[in-house]
């Protein structure tokens, strides 16, 4: 397992590389073109919604570990190693998309940009609550990957299904600001992570039993 998760782990951070990589971009096209200032641009947009848009760079980044996860089982890794590598890999994801994010949605309050509207829930994202959507988000991302070999049809489906539930988990974010409630809400506070665990939970059994009858070709 440990050789299975040094394989992946090269491949993982290099894509958070990349993650940092364009949030730094971000932040310095937004700082040059005087989005601090309240100017409205490409930048202000892209700043505004980064930390929402964290959630679906999470699901590319490992819908696109498919390929790698082939390569692994041709190299001769086990089913049940490769399985257990790819939770190390999802909480590298997680956890490495949660810190990005943390940091981009900091930046604003430790340099005082006025930031206003749905943006400013949307900057609590340093909350355990943004970390377990991007869980949930990596989960069906390299769900949505392996479907897609086997067929187009069903991972289209998936991938569909999956971009509904981060919508949900935007949404959610965006009501609670970061938490686990929200006034005058009810239980939607609630039910929402709940929706997105339960999918990531079933997610995660579909790739245990897929792996598990994978033929390697």
């Amino acid at each position: 397992m440990a050789r299975c998760f040094r394989f992946l782990l090269r491949f993982s951070l290099m894509n958070l590389a990349i993650f940092a990589a364009a949030a730094a971009v971000i932040v310095a096209g937004a700082f040059v073109t005087g989005v601090p200032a309240g100017n409205s641009n490409l930048f202000s947009t892209y700043f505004d919604s980064f930390p929402a848009l964290a959630l679906f760079i999470l699901f590319m980044m490992a819908f696109s570990m498919t390929g790698i996860l082939t390569l692994a089982l041709n190299f001769g890794a086990t089913r049940n190693a490769l399985f257990a590598a790819i939770q190390g890999m999802l909480a590298v994801y997680a956890v490495g998309g949660w810190a990005i994010s943390a940091l981009f949605s900091a930046l604003p309050v430790w340099c005082g940009w006025p930031r206003e509207g749905a943006a400013t829930a949307l900057m609590l994202n340093t909350s355990p609550a943004f970390l377990a959507a991007g869980a949930a988000a990596a989960v069906l991302g390299v769900l949505s990957g392996v479907m897609m070999i086997r067929s187009r049809l069903l991972g289209g489906l998936l991938i569909v299904l999956a971009v509904l539930l981060l919508l949900a988990g935007t949404f959610w974010l965006v009501i609670t600001g970061g938490a686990f409630s929200g006034e005058g809400w009810g239980s939607l506070p609630w039910l929402l992570p709940l929706a997105l665990g339960l999918a990531a939970a079933v997610a995660d059994a579909f790739l245990y039993r897929y792996l598990k009858g994978y033929v390697v070709r």
